[in-house]
């Protein structure tokens, strides 16, 4: 695979980053185009949909609990079915008591993938219910860089070789071109407020309004910004 992939960027002359990035929304397509017109798949989906008080984790990778619908772009052990959510979420209207997105968010375009995805969110969500958005957090990371203290956020900085400081920076804010957009508590804040959350609270590590968010990944913990808002 390696040397297949190598022969494509000498023939085609594009950057790893772009190839990565390409190789990625053509799977996206083919999941939509699979969401759209596999007749399986379409009542798999259609099943989970006539949920209600449903537990909804987005991008729930390898992660996916028991008794939640567990959603991902790829298909692991534990999801439900795999569905590229940036633009729709394929369930109804006030069926969704909390919704987990724990480090997605920041993967999406702001302006054209996020605020979409958000007030779908809201869309799905009950009255009362939450989501929890966990991303990470650029503050965070800008303090450890001028403290030169990268424990603060998980990193063993001399364990990396050939790194410099500003390589964690960039690994941070770009990951390869992954990262669409980096987040601090008042940009998320005013995001959630533009797409009709009005109930915003600033959280730490598994503590949350609500039982059923507090499983946070805590590889994520020292790095990451914890935000719920509420319907």
């Amino acid at each position: 695979m390696k040397d297949r992939k190598k022969k494509i960027l000498e023939l085609t002359g594009l950057s790893e980053e772009v190839f990565e990035l390409f190789r990625f929304e053509l799977n996206m397509f083919f999941v939509r185009l699979n969401s759209s017109f596999n007749p399986v798949k379409l009542y798999k989906i259609n099943q989970f949909s006539k949920q209600s008080n449903i537990r909804m984790n987005v991008g729930a990778g390898p992660f996916g609990e028991e008794g939640w619908i567990n959603i991902d772009m790829f298909c692991y052990k534990n999801i439900s079915f795999t569905y590229d959510c940036r633009k729709k979420i394929p369930l109804k209207n006030n069926s969704v008591s909390v919704i987990r997105c724990e480090h997605v968010l920041e993967h999406m375009d702001k302006q054209y993938e996020a605020t979409i995805f958000l007030k779908e969110c809201l869309r799905v969500l009950k009255n009362g219910g939450i989501i929890r958005i966990v991303v990470p957090n650029i503050e965070k990371y800008i303090i450890a860089y001028y403290e030169k203290d990268w424990k603060s956020v998980g990193i063993d900085y001399n364990l990396k070789d050939n790194w410099q400081e500003a390589d964690v920076m960039t690994h941070m804010f770009r990951q390869g071109g992954e990262h669409k957009f980096g987040y601090d508590f008042s940009a998320l804040f005013y995001l959630l407020k533009e797409c009709g959350f009005e109930k915003i609270h600033k959280q730490s590590f598994e503590q949350s309004l609500s039982e059923d968010l507090k499983n946070d990944q805590s590889n994520h913990q020292y790095h990451s910004l914890y935000v719920e808002a509420i319907k």
